[in-house]
């Protein structure tokens, strides 16, 4: 623990400071692990559970706030994990403070720690990251499919009406199969001719006579 009003570290179980003479208040300790799970569960509360209630909830409602707009705009989707992995941050600083350290630096601090919180603290980190590029590539692969399809329906029918037949006009190449007529007459005609109705297309009509329909 460290003096709140000089900084200067304390002895453990010290009522008093030895530099400046100020008296040390009993604090109940909070757990680093305790906000961090908090965290995880609902962005900004290991904040408040630290005793920083009003930092707590300007994350909170950030990371609302975004994902709101991540339902019209996806990007912000991701603005919302990035507030998401930077809540963990503030939450061990947050829980730091609030044991007395006046001045708490999570890079510094890391290289003074023993082996086991460090790999612990290394695999807490992974997994924030893993989840917040997983998430940001779902968002943006599920934007490209939905621009893909988007492009890929364009279909159009319409029925002929000085020819005498139908037209079945068929650009589309969607999935990245073409399902036109002409394709399917092509690929599997005798399936075609028995689901074929005779004059609606001139050009079906010439393909299959040419292989022997009739």
């Amino acid at each position: 623990m460290y003096c709140e009003k000089c900084g200067a570290e304390l002895v453990d179980g010290a009522t008093f400071c030895s530099n400046c003479g100020n008296q040390v208040k009993a604090k109940a300790h909070k757990n680093i692990y305790i906000a961090l799970i908090l965290t995880f569960i609902l962005t900004g509360l290991g904040s408040v559970y630290a005793g920083n209630v009003k930092k707590g909830l300007i994350l909170f409602i950030a990371r609302i706030f975004l994902a709101i707009l991540g339902l019209f705009v996806s990007v912000f989707f991701i603005f919302s994990f990035l507030v998401w992995a930077f809540a963990f941050h503030e939450a061990y600083r947050d829980v730091e403070i609030a044991n007395g350290h006046p001045n708490p630096n999570l890079l510094e601090d890391f290289k003074g720690w023993d082996r086991n919180r460090q790999i612990i603290t290394i695999l807490i980190a992974a997994i924030i990251v893993i989840i917040v590029i997983g998430g940001s590539v779902n968002i943006m692969t599920s934007d490209h499919t939905h621009s893909s399809d988007a492009s890929g329906s364009s279909h159009y029918y319409s029925n002929g009406g000085g020819s005498g037949g139908s037209s079945y006009s068929s650009s589309q190449h969607y999935g990245g199969v073409d399902d036109s007529p002409s394709t399917i007459a092509k690929n599997d005609p005798d399936w075609y001719y028995d689901h074929y109705e005779y004059g609606d297309n001139q050009d079906i009509d010439d393909y299959l006579e040419s292989e022997g329909y009739e």
